[in-house]
């Protein structure tokens, strides 16, 4: 977990996931991928599997030591709703989530159909952004699971943005 983030859209990132598959344009200069992969088999580092996908339940309640309010980026070196990802563990990172309600967790997927899924009938709390990558016209639909997951604030990430994406349907998009 990095306390401080220079990603301009949040304070601190939370990874109890680590590693990621590509699936899609998008992914194909993945940084956290570069990240990780530079410290493949440094005995000890975080990432000495590389970008291999692995749960890091070590890391699960680390929001909850922080006291005072910030932005959280979820999985900014994972995708949680990556298809290796089980259920429960999602169940346990939202579990979490919500416990630590000082805090507004930032939530991005690729896999918007998975993340659709797992939302689908649950009350998510109300301090979890849920968000989507769109790059390309392709991968608009992303939009569309996203618009049914019952998250207080849904948002976009346009990025990397690879061709034009055409109109989007912003209905239900809060940022």
């Amino acid at each position: 977990m990095s306390v401080n983030s220079s990603i301009e859209w949040t304070d601190a990132t939370w990874n109890p996931v680590r590693g990621c598959t590509k699936i899609s344009a998008g992914c194909k200069h993945c940084y956290a991928e570069t990240f990780a992969e530079r410290f493949r088999g440094v005995p000890g580092h975080p990432f000495e599997q590389g970008f291999d996908l692995r749960l890091v339940p070590s890391a699960l309640g680390l929001p909850l030591k922080w006291k005072a309010g910030r932005f959280v980026f979820v999985n900014s070196m994972s995708d949680l709703f990556h298809e290796d990802v089980p259920s429960s563990y999602i169940d346990q990172v939202f579990d979490v989530m919500q416990q630590a309600s000082q805090h507004q967790f930032q939530v991005l997927t690729k896999r918007a159909d998975r993340m659709h899924t797992w939302a689908s009938g649950r009350k998510l709390p109300a301090n979890v952004w849920m968000g989507v990558s769109v790059e390309n016209a392709e991968q608009r639909q992303r939009i569309r699971h996203l618009q049914s997951v019952p998250a207080a604030v849904r948002f976009l990430s346009i990025e990397p943005l690879l061709a034009e994406v055409g109109n989007l349907n912003l209905k239900g998009i809060h940022w």
